[in-house]
């Protein structure tokens, strides 16, 4: 126990000849070289400091029996928190108001905050500047604010020592702030002429400056693609500039490709445009950041902030028009997601100036060069048509629309339609829909079409240990027969998988009844004179029931165009929808929920507003009123507008389920 005691008179002692070094220094200016030497010593007390409080640690932890926790000595604070072993952060307890990341160039942005960001943040500072270090869980915001707070400040103290150990403890705490922290470190020491400091932390941040800076090739678009694009060094610096896209379209390489064509136009053109204009395309972008600086932050010239703004700005200009290309291509192939080019900037002149003096051009360019951009190849097309899965659509209007009596010409095109989708979850529905459009024009068709319907639908995740319940055109079948027949090649194909074999079934269901049925117009027009319940009759007659060791098969007459066929594998319960337990959907939302299952997650407007009603809501408070119960789960809506038809997000839908 006295070893002990006189461990920690001793660090005691160089703790208070610690302090008055450090009160000594901080009451210098470090701007010259000389005063830099002091800082270096001033480093070296830092380390003894970090080595005191290992010792101290050491003691901490080092024997448990000796039992030094005194508990009379109670540490009382308004929030409580307990240490986050994984990356030595604290973890806030109340948690960290979520802060929605967009580009900080200001600590006055905090003004812009929710009462409720705005106390985080001041406990945060505080907490930070007395060495107690929050858990953010990724709220970025909060930091990169803090940074800026740091800087000003700097400006006012002058401490660039002090300074220097808050922004390194910062990068460290959060790590997306170092890179940002240091660059400013190296323009202050530029300005005050300190070129050992400069050449110290460019040594020090060697690693980081590899995977931060704008220069490392490995994720530079230009130097990737100089050879395939036959880049001079002008296009591949251009190119450099911009940070590789990860995004599912651009992930594409052919897509990526077309758009860095685009875009290496549209930046030429624009230097032509400026240059007839009597200036370069640098001299403009700054003209205009200036006036975005000034206007819409407010920021005074000559001032660390609008410095940076206007470098982060001109950035942004080459990064926007990037967005603007690659929804061109989007565009051109059909990929209704486009990126957000919103820049939200409010001042007027801002806006004016950003928007006549660079997007007017940027748009009348695109414009002219979609026309060139080459159409996507067969491998590009099967991934543009899993990314995007109702794609499709597209094509297949067009294949409707252009339709002109021509049976197998549709049927191939469909089929060929289908193998573009092989990759797409939702390739069964292309099948389901074309029967239904075929099947007024042929049979055959018709039949086949649907039965590829079924094989896919039986390889989709929503199919296992479910009923399958959809319709298809009760004027297929003539006689009870062909139902019959239709409905044990079903059966065969849910055993054996064997598409080919289920299509040469369909081949004979209406060879075969050709053959045993005749049709007496005399005695049909007879029936049809005598009964006013035709209908009624015909529908009794088709309804059918078909069952096998393994399948139950059930039809049932659905209105005068329609029958449904219903498909259960015996032994086998059926799923229940089963929900989240804080989400309390009333029963109309869940058959809303399931019809969106059944039809893969996708209804035509017109459907859902037709469902709407016989429920006997409106279709638009339906919708708001599931999205509501969602939202706080999903901190997003679950129901989404896309191009006339109500979609839902399948990992969403996932999120709100449970197995």
């Amino acid at each position: 126990m006295s070893t002990i005691i006189l461990i920690l008179i001793i660090i005691f002692i160089i703790y208070f000849f610690y302090n008055k070094m450090q009160l000594f220094g901080q009451k210098r200016n470090y701007t010259s070289l000389n005063d830099r030497k002091i800082i270096k010593n001033e480093a070296q007390d830092e380390l003894i400091k970090n080595r005191i409080d290992s010792i101290m640690e050491a003691i901490a932890s080092s024997d448990t029996k000796s039992k030094l926790d005194d508990d009379s000595i109670i540490d009382v604070t308004d929030n409580s928190y307990s240490v986050d072993s994984g990356n030595g952060l604290l973890k806030y307890s109340n948690g960290v108001p979520y802060w929605a990341h967009h580009y900080v160039y200001s600590c006055s942005e905090i003004n812009e905050a929710t009462n409720d960001q705005k106390k985080f943040y001041s406990i945060f500072k505080k907490s930070f500047l007395n060495g107690e270090y929050f858990d953010l869980e990724g709220n970025t915001n909060y930091a990169f604010i803090l940074l800026f707070d740091l800087l000003d400040e700097y400006d006012i103290s002058k401490d660039i020592y002090r300074l220097e150990c808050q922004l390194k403890t910062l990068g460290q705490c959060y790590q997306k702030t170092k890179s940002y922290g240091a660059s400013f470190l190296i323009k202050i020491m530029e300005a005050t002429g300190d070129s050992d400091g400069i050449a110290r932390l460019k040594s020090e941040n060697k690693y980081s400056n590899e995977i931060y800076n704008a220069d490392f090739k490995y994720w530079k678009l230009g130097s990737k693609y100089r050879e395939k694009l036959s880049l001079n060094d002008e296009q591949v610096e251009l190119l450099n500039k911009l940070w590789y896209p990860n995004n599912n379209f651009c992930s594409i390489e052919y897509c990526c490709i077309e758009i860095l064509k685009i875009y290496i136009f549209v930046i030429a053109e624009l230097k032509a445009i400026y240059m007839v204009e009597g200036k370069t395309i640098d001299a403009l972008f700054l003209e205009v950041a200036d006036v975005i600086a000034r206007k819409q932050y407010r920021y005074k010239n000559g001032t660390q902030n609008y410095k940076y703004c206007i470098e982060r700005t001109v950035n942004d200009f080459y990064s926007n028009i990037f967005k603007y290309c690659e929804n061109t291509v989007r565009e051109c192939y059909g990929h209704k997601r486009k990126i957000n080019t919103d820049t939200y900037y409010t001042a007027a002149d801002a806006k004016a100036e950003y928007e006549t003096k660079i997007i007017a051009k940027i748009t009348s360019l695109l414009t002219v060069k979609a026309n060139t951009v080459a159409p996507p190849d067969e491998a590009t097309e099967i991934e543009l048509y899993s990314k995007n899965t109702n794609r499709w659509k597209i094509r297949f209007g067009e294949l409707t629309a252009n339709y002109i009596d021509n049976p197998k010409w549709f049927y191939d095109s469909v089929v060929a339609l289908g193998q573009l989708n092989k990759k797409n979850p939702s390739i069964e529905n292309i099948f389901f829909e074309a029967s239904k459009f075929i099947a007024s024009y042929d049979k055959t068709s018709a039949l086949s079409l649907y039965i590829y319907y079924l094989y896919y639908d039986l390889k989709s995740e929503t199919f296992n240990n479910k009923k399958l319940t959809k319709t298809i055109q009760k004027s297929l079948f003539n006689t009870k027969e062909q139902l019959h027949d239709f409905e044990i090649i079903v059966s065969k194909l849910i055993e054996d998988k064997d598409l080919e074999k289920a299509l040469e079934g369909v081949m004979q269901v209406y060879e075969a009844k050709r053959k045993k049925i005749e049709l007496n117009p005399d005695a049909i027009k007879e029936a049809q004179q005598q009964h006013s319940g035709t209908v009624e009759q015909l529908a009794q007659y088709l309804i059918d029931n078909y069952e096998d060791d393994n399948n139950s098969i059930k039809s049932q007459v659905l209105n005068d165009d329609e029958i449904i066929i219903e498909i259960s594998k015996k032994n086998e319960a059926d799923c229940v929808l089963r929900f989240a337990k804080d989400l309390s959907f009333s029963p109309i939302h869940i058959t809303t929920l399931e019809l969106f299952l059944k039809n893969d997650f996708s209804i035509q407007q017109a459907e859902l507003e037709t469902f709407a009603k016989s429920k006997g809501v409106l279709k638009n408070q339906l919708i708001d009123s599931i999205n509501e119960v969602c939202y706080d789960l999903l901190d997003d809506i679950l129901i989404e507008e896309e191009d006339g038809y109500y979609t839902i997000n399948k990992s969403y839908f996932q999120k709100i389920t449970t197995k």
